[in-house]
């Protein structure tokens, strides 16, 4: 088998060089290897345990890639003609030709597909990426399979109140939810339960509709998350105290993590969410069908299997005490942020828009609202309009003023260095890693350290 994939490997490298010399594009590196070498061991794997894991969930194209780099596309039925053929069921093209970023689920000609950057620094291994990529293969099957069950509405997030009642009673929740998942006396268990579904009723009272929005989180990221953690449990090569320690630290460590505000707010309610399918899945046979079967939150399908009662909660005050401090400083830390953003070098660009361009995308993770109109964007924004006009923006930060919701931008402010900026021809074009804007449109001012420009649409 390793003899077999050595000259594969050879193979790949050979064909992926000689286009290079023709096309200009970038040579494969060592980290490149490790993926072409084993995403069919993966996809093997997924297709033998995606029924144990979750009951009926179907395999979709997966695509790897790194950011400058290759781009693996497999099992795809129309792979872009750009592509090279490697073997029945994987192609090799550039990550550049799809603008492919993050962990997600994208069309590709048309097949929606799961993807996953494997040359970000975090990952430790290929079993953290390929755990991740059965995550978001869960997640095609969700979108093409379950369409009851809707995706969360990340504008919601960044309105989500800032509440420090609220932010000490989910800390207490957050922490039963984590003791109910090992507790293995039934009196505790009930105990806790009881708890943690009291604390659920008291922050509704704080927070109200926005309970709504965590659990669409939990209904979609819970069971994806679960499956992530299933699949890196089964295949992981670690040592049993090395892969104990990432499962608790990746997946249950949001838990028991203190956040306020609405800082990772959305991968706390992800471990929420994978946390209730964990306590399913050790209670109930083939509730996976029946949940997906239903029209039900997963929170409302979990309290309708466990049935919990309300009960007076002894909270310690330290937990509204800690958030009263902690909260606050969340709120003035969106004013360092900005002001950290506004400070930085370079030239302070500002596009404005008469009509909204179009949304493409953004990282929800990575987002900060400043205030109701200001959103910094840490990572990841890309906004289009007609003709060639683009913003693709990554890994960078990046300020959009809104009207009323995310979707609707009306200013872009950017800072890019002088020589990356050129303006002529009523055209606009800002060039440097991680910033690319092409844009029509009309100069408006220009000093020596800033510039306005009214975009076309």
């Amino acid at each position: 088998m390793m003899k077999m994939k050595i000259r594969i490997l050879a193979l790949l490298l050979a064909v992926w060089f000689n286009t290079s010399l023709i096309q200009g594009q970038e040579q494969l590196l060592p980290i490149d290897s490790i993926y072409l070498t084993s995403i069919d061991d993966f996809y093997k794997k997924a297709e033998k345990v995606k029924s144990e894991i979750w009951t009926g969930m179907k395999l979709a194209p997966i695509c790897l890639f790194r950011v400058n780099g290759p781009a693996l596309l497999y099992n795809h039925p129309s792979p872009p003609e750009s592509f090279i053929k490697v073997s029945d069921s994987l192609y090799l093209g550039e990550q550049q030709e799809l603008q492919l970023f993050g962990a997600t689920q994208v069309e590709i000609n048309g097949t929606l597909t799961a993807i996953v950057d494997y040359g970000l620094a975090h990952y430790s291994g290929q079993e953290e990426v390929y755990a991740e990529l059965f995550h978001e293969l869960h997640h095609v099957y969700q979108r093409n399979f379950v369409t009851q069950i809707q995706f969360d509405n990340p504008a919601v997030l960044l309105v989500y109140p800032e509440n420090y009642l609220n932010d000490g009673l989910k800390l207490f929740e957050q922490e039963t939810l984590y003791k109910l998942c090992f507790e293995g006396d039934s009196s505790s268990f009930r105990k806790l339960l009881n708890q943690f579904y009291s604390c659920r009723l008291a922050r509704e009272q704080q927070i109200g509709d926005f309970m709504k929005y965590e659990e669409t989180v939990e209904n979609m990221e819970g069971p994806a998350f679960y499956c992530e953690y299933k699949f890196y449990e089964q295949y992981s090569s670690m040592s049993e105290l090395l892969k104990a320690n990432y499962i608790e630290k990746h997946f249950f460590g949001a838990l028991t993590t203190p956040y306020y505000g609405r800082k990772s707010l959305r991968h706390r309610h992800l471990a929420a969410g994978m946390a209730l399918c964990y306590l399913l899945d050790k209670h109930f046979s083939n509730w996976q069908a029946a949940y997906y079967s239903q029209d039900l939150s997963l929170y409302d399908f979990f309290i309708d299997k466990f049935a919990p009662q309300k009960l007076d909660l002894a909270m310690d005050s330290v937990y509204v005490q800690l958030s009263k401090f902690h909260t606050n400083r969340e709120l003035m830390g969106h004013q360092h942020s900005f002001h950290n953003f506004i400070s930085q070098a370079g030239i302070k660009i500002t596009l404005s828009f008469d009509q909204n361009p179009q949304f493409k995308g953004f990282d929800p993770m990575h987002a900060e609202s400043l205030n109701d109109s200001t959103i910094l964007h840490k990572t990841f924004l890309k906004l289009s309009g007609s003709r060639d006009n683009e913003i693709f923006i990554t890994h960078n930060e990046v300020v959009t003023i809104i009207d009323k919701e995310i979707w609707f931008v009306k200013k872009v402010i950017l800072f890019a260095p002088e020589a990356a900026i050129s303006i002529k021809n009523n055209w606009i074009e800002v060039d440097v890693e991680g910033k690319k804007v092409f844009w029509t449109g009309k100069l408006k001012m220009r000093t020596d350290n800033e510039l306005f420009f009214n975009c076309d649409i």
